[in-house]
């Protein structure tokens, strides 16, 4: 097990999403698709959506010829309709690029009803992105309508306004005059790619993945990843601020019941990124108990085809001395496990060596808890670097067809 030790058609299923695999023409290319950005729905919004339109945006981490979207109502009590729904390249603000506005359709239709729990994967929509593209989504509802939301995206989105109607056909920004974070129904955008390209990676984790810094600033640790890696693997992000590894009461659903859930959904990932577990360490989950089940996590990701990084839980000087005790154990499993292919050492990256139950000053965000934008940046080159190659000999592929 290698180390990095730094400082020393539509089917609508629950919680599923369905794939098309059609022969292509003589002559073309076979595709694959892989998800190149996606964000994991965390709740239901609390406000409604109320007769109007809402813009959201997803940067995609590697380029393709064209794209597939994952529209979420998974964690919504009642039915979703979306009158209509259209995707384009982000310009500035809520504007898009003149020309690359295109209309969303699943299996075939324009207005897409999305059961309760469930999720809807579009038709291919023929729209060339290249890595760093900011991928924009307008979808409009009629009525008052609960939405499915992943709190405090990284990218700012936008609503119309009650009352303003269908405006998915603007490209122009100006009617979209309310801005927020909330990431609403998109979940996922993927992109083709050619069949022997290089698999993508998924971290799975809770805010200290899910960075709550400035919107807008692309500064979390799997974004400088996708710096370093140049677009030449994807890399998506699904972590939720506040998420727990096993016990109930955090952020949306359990890493555990995700999981199962993420590796069938997200297309193209060979290499699972596991940086969870600090909040049931505080919220007083024996260490036993969290380190057994972050190793099945890992075995059930291996036995699916998948390599695995497990993180260890950097410091946090408001921990009490119990909690304190309990992650040194479980890091203590983390360093030592044969259930994952690598290892990062994200307590030696971070930690203040003077006080190495704290992080380093200057990679703290202010809490003591959660990390700076040195300290997202210093975990993800210790990422970039472990990452820059396989962890193991030929994994399987898991990737969708074209």
């Amino acid at each position: 097990m290698r180390r990095l030790r730094w400082g020393a058609v539509l089917l609508l299923l629950p919680g599923c999403s369905a794939a098309t695999g059609a022969t292509p023409p003589a002559g073309v290319p076979a595709q694959i698709w892989r998800t190149a950005a996606a964000q994991a729905m965390s709740t239901t919004r609390a406000a409604a959506v109320v007769d109007e339109t809402c813009r959201q945006v997803l940067r995609v981490s590697t380029g393709g010829a064209a794209v597939r979207l994952r529209l979420s109502n998974a964690l919504t009590p009642t039915a979703l309709t979306l009158t209509a729904v259209t995707v384009g390249l982000r310009s500035q603000g809520a504007a898009l690029q003149p020309g690359t506005l295109r209309p969303v359709t699943v299996g075939g239709a324009s207005r897409i009803v999305v059961p309760r729990g469930s999720v809807a994967l579009s038709d291919p929509i023929p729209l060339p992105v290249t890595a760093g593209a900011d991928v924009a989504v307008s979808f409009a509802v009629q009525g008052r309508t609960r939405v499915t939301e992943h709190a405090a995206g990284a990218a700012t989105g936008w609503c119309s306004g009650p009352g303003t109607g269908d405006l998915t056909a603007t490209t122009d920004g100006g009617p979209f005059g309310q801005p927020a974070r909330d990431g609403l129904v998109l979940d996922d955008v993927e992109v083709t790619a050619a069949p022997d390209a290089p698999l993508g990676i998924l971290a799975l984790g809770d805010s200290l993945t899910d960075a709550r810094l400035a919107p807008d600033t692309y500064e979390r640790w799997t974004d400088v990843l996708v710096q370093r890696l140049g677009g030449r693997r994807a890399v998506a992000n699904a972590a939720i601020g506040g998420n727990r590894v096993v016990l109930p009461g955090g952020y949306g659903p359990t890493v555990s019941a995700r999981l199962p859930r993420e590796l069938a959904d997200r297309p193209g990932v060979g290499t699972v990124v596991l940086f969870a577990g600090t909040n049931d360490v505080q919220a007083g989950l024996p260490a036993s108990a969290l380190a057994d089940r972050l190793e099945a996590l890992c075995r059930t990701a291996r036995d699916d085809g998948r390599e695995v990084v497990l993180v260890t839980l950097p410091p946090a000087h408001r921990r009490s001395a119990q909690a304190e005790a309990a992650r040194q154990q479980v890091n203590a499993r983390i360093r030592a496990t044969s259930s994952a292919d690598a290892v990062l050492d994200a307590d030696r990256v971070l930690r203040d060596p003077g006080q190495p139950a704290r992080l380093l000053p200057a990679y703290d965000v202010g809490d003591g808890l959660h990390l700076s934008a040195a300290g997202q940046r210093a975990l993800g080159l210790a990422a970039a670097e472990l990452l820059a190659g396989p962890l193991r000999a030929a994994p399987a592929r898991a990737a969708r067809p074209g």
